[in-house]
């Protein structure tokens, strides 16, 4: 991570680098986002994990967006060693309701080596991802490993009687990977998992604070979405490891969330009334956190 954003100029600096207009255009679908996302950054060498996360929010007209921009940079700053080729899920979930409740996904031998098999019920981006990771077994064995969706074996489907207008994120597809002998590589180093729940937050907020200055400028100050930005930046650098830092982290989380609350959007935007609470969700598990 190198990118280092002081004013708001840098951030248009970073638009101007990649073509991205400003203000942007929409993207009315899932598939235009993409689309737009991967000719800003098929430029971007080497791969810069908050600049993509603000790239992703300054292309995001919505909350559906923003939510994707942030994650797609959790997902490589967790697995860092991976090469992913346009967008990824990491499919953890699993069925815990149905009657009976649907296979979670085990490993096992083969004649053919390592396989995998069973279901992951909750599958971001479920209509465009190109890779899956998924988690197999439980505790101590568990294992992770990096599926391309052409993998054969492998069937992603999407819910999308689920995504009715006003629902969560309802403009981004969600469903469910269906894995049956499933050849799989190399497990996946997972030292930096414990950390995808509080890097996935700070990027999202990255992505927000750029959407937030991208179409809201009329609203919000600008200078603070850049100054969110660069602090946002410095705690995924260095997660907090004191109480200095967890201090730090708390008081960031205030400031996104008194961003989000000077946002009045117009009629236009249906679904912010639900999509909101992407940012609003994050904050009471920040405030409540205590150094162990």
């Amino acid at each position: 991570m190198s990118l280092v954003v002081n004013r708001w100029s840098d951030v248009v600096a970073l638009a101007e680098s990649l073509a991205i207009p400003m203000p942007a255009n929409t993207c009315a679908s899932e598939a235009e986002y993409l689309a737009l996302w991967k000719a800003s950054l098929a430029t971007q060498e080497p791969l810069d994990l908050l600049a993509m996360a603000i790239t992703g929010g300054l292309l995001a007209d919505r909350m559906a967006w923003v939510f994707v921009g942030g994650y797609q940079s959790a997902i490589r700053h967790t697995f860092m060693r991976e090469a992913f080729s346009g967008w990824g899920a990491f499919a953890v979930s699993e069925d815990r309701k149905g009657q009976p409740p649907l296979p979670g996904v085990t490993l096992h031998n083969s004649a053919q080596g390592d396989v995998v098999s069973g279901y992951k019920t909750w599958v971001a981006c479920s209509d465009s991802v190109e890779h899956v990771v998924i988690k197999a077994g439980a505790g101590a064995d568990a294992g992770y490993f990096n599926i391309h969706r052409s993998t054969p074996g492998l069937t992603v489907t999407s819910k999308h009687a689920g995504a009715k207008p006003g629902s969560f994120l309802a403009e981004m597809s969600q469903g469910i990977a269906h894995l049956q002998d499933v050849a799989v590589g190399q497990v996946l180093d997972n030292s930096e998992v414990v950390r995808f729940g509080i890097r996935e937050t700070l990027y999202i907020y990255c992505a927000f604070c750029a959407h937030a200055g991208q179409f809201y400028s009329s609203q919000v100050d600008v200078e603070v979405c850049a100054e969110l930005i660069r602090r946002l930046g410095a705690l995924l650098k260095d997660l907090p490891t004191d109480q200095m830092g967890l201090d730090e982290l708390k008081a960031v989380d205030v400031a996104v969330q008194d961003l989000l609350g000077q946002i009045s959007p117009s009629a236009i935007d249906s679904n912010w009334a639900k999509d909101r609470r992407l940012i609003a969700m994050y904050s009471p598990g920040i405030q409540k956190r205590e150094m162990t």
